[in-house]
C-alpha cells in the first residue's frame, strides 16, 4: 500500500523548487550581507577606539612632559628673578646657592630633555654590536657607585661575578645599569638601611645579571606599568627611564623583567644571549672584546 501510494503521489513540480532554491539564496545573501555589515561595524569601532586611545595616551604624554619641564624653569625663573633683587643677593653665601639651584634646575631640565630625545629617536638607534665582557662592564658602574656610596649612604653587595661574554653595544648597555642601579638607589631614599645587590652569571644559554634593592617594593598594579613610557613612581622624572631600558635590553634580543614584593624590595633582571662566535659572518674577523 505504502509503496503505491508513493507511485502516485504527485512530485514537487519544478516551480516549487526553483522558488525554494532562490529563497535558499535571498536568506543566504541577506545572512552574509548583514554578517559583512557588522564586521565592518566592528572594525571602524575598533579602528575609533584605536584611534580615540592613541589621542589619549598622546595627551597624557604631552601633559607630563609639560609639567615635568615646567617645574625646573619656574624654580629657574624665580631664583633669576631673586638675583635681581640686591638686597637679597648683596650676601654672597645667599647669591652662592641661588646660582647653584639655577645651575642644578638648568642640568636637571637638560637631562629631561636629553631622556625624552632618546626615547623619540629610539627606533632610528643604531646599535654597535661587539663581543663585551659584560662582567667587566657591570664591576665598572658597581666601582662607581661604590666610590658615590660615602655621600649615597648604599652599601653594595656585589660577590665575584662569574665570566660572561655577549654581543652587544657596551654604551647602550652601560647606560641600562647605570639607570637601574640608580632607581634602585632612589627606591631607598626614605630608609636608613639601604642595601644596593648586584650579580651576573650564566644561566643557560643566557647572560643574567640581577640587580636587587631592599626598599619598599612595588605593588602588583605598578609592576603592569613601570616599563610603560610616561609611568612613574617617582615624584620626578619623566618615565622614560625603564622604557628605554627595555627597549635597549630587548633590541640585543634580551628580556628585562622585575620581581617584588611590597616591603621586601624589588629585584630587576636583565637576560642577554651569550657571544656565539659562530653567527658571525663567514670571512668576517672576530672582534676584540670591549
Amino acid at each position: 500500500m505504502l509503496a503505491l501510494l508513493a507511485q502516485t503521489a504527485p512530485s514537487p513540480c519544478p516551480g516549487t523548487r526553483i522558488m525554494f532554491g532562490v529563497s535558499v539564496v535571498v536568506v543566504v545573501s541577506v545572512v552574509v550581507f548583514t554578517a559583512a555589515v557588522i564586521v565592518t561595524l566592528l572594525r571602524r569601532s575598533d579602528r575609533r577606539r584605536v584611534e580615540e586611545e592613541k589621542v589619549a595616551a598622546i595627551g597624557t604624554a604631552t601633559a607630563r612632559i609639560l609639567h615635568q619641564i615646567k617645574n625646573p624653569l619656574q624654580t629657574v625663573v624665580l631664583n633669576a628673578d631673586i638675583l635681581q633683587d640686591e638686597r637679597i643677593v648683596s650676601d654672597v653665601a645667599v647669591r652662592r646657592e641661588v646660582c647653584e639651584a639655577i645651575v642644578s634646575e638648568s642640568q636637571r631640565l637638560v637631562s629631561m630633555l636629553d631622556e625624552l630625545s632618546v626615547y623619540a629617536s629610539g627606533a632610528r638607534r643604531a646599535l654597535n654590536r661587539q663581543p663585551v665582557r659584560l662582567h667587566e662592564l657591570v664591576a665598572q658602574v658597581v666601582k662607581q657607585e661604590e666610590r658615590d656610596a660615602r655621600e649615597t649612604g648604599v652599601r653594595v653587595e656585589a660577590g665575584a661575578f662569574g665570566e660572561v661574554v655577549v654581543l652587544a653595544d657596551a654604551y647602550y648597555l652601560h647606560q641600562v645599569f647605570e639607570n637601574l642601579v640608580r632607581n634602585a638607589r632612589e627606591a631607598m631614599s626614605e630608609q636608613e638601611d639601604r642595601r644596593l645587590s648586584i650579580r651576573v652569571e650564566s644561566v643557560g644559554g643566557s647572560a643574567e645579571v640581577r640587580v636587587a634593592d631592599n626598599g619598599p617594593g612595588i605593588t602588583a598594579e605598578n609592576l603592569e606599568q613601570i616599563f610603560q613610557p610616561f609611568v612613574s613612581t617617582k615624584g620626578k622624572g619623566m618615565g622614560l627611564g625603564l622604557a628605554i631600558c627595555r627597549e635597549i635590553v630587548e633590541g640585543h634580543g634580551g628580556r628585562l623583567d622585575v620581581e617584588s614584593t611590597p616591603g621586601l624590595g624589588a629585584t630587576f633582571i636583565v637576560r642577554l644571549p651569550l657571544f656565539d662566535a659562530s653567527i658571525l659572518e663567514p670571512g668576517r674577523p672576530q672582534e676584540a672584546l670591549v
